[in-house]
């Protein structure tokens, strides 16, 4: 069962985001803004599937890290701050990591 929330929570996801865009087309944000809260579950998923220690925390805490460096150095390339575009970017790269971390993590499972 366990098995079946691991694929089954990002097609959730990704039909909630297409779902968004059809029903906010004119929106500052995006469909896919909220792929990191179903993709992140299911990396979680994945780990207590394996019976693996989690580096969810970790990888949270990294990414932390890369935020500020990142802000850090919008703000001393630029040096007029727009906020909602660096959230914008930085939430852009989160989205990004949560896919690859995901993939990742299912080829992973499929070799084991």
């Amino acid at each position: 069962m366990q098995l079946l929330w691991i694929f089954l929570v990002p097609v959730i996801g990704i039909l909630s985001a297409g779902a968004l865009g059809r029903i906010f087309p004119k929106a500052q944000f995006k469909g896919y803004d909220v792929l990191p809260f179903f993709f992140i579950v299911a990396c979680q998923l994945i780990t207590n599937y394996k019976k693996e220690p989690t580096f969810l925390p970790y990888g949270l805490w990294v990414y932390f890290i890369l935020v500020v460096i990142v802000a850090v150095f919008i703000a001393i390339r630029n040096k007029n701050i727009s906020m909602g575009s660096t959230i914008r970017i930085l939430w852009d790269y989160l989205v990004m990591c949560s896919v690859f971390w995901y993939i990742g993590l299912i080829v992973l499972l499929l070799l084991d």
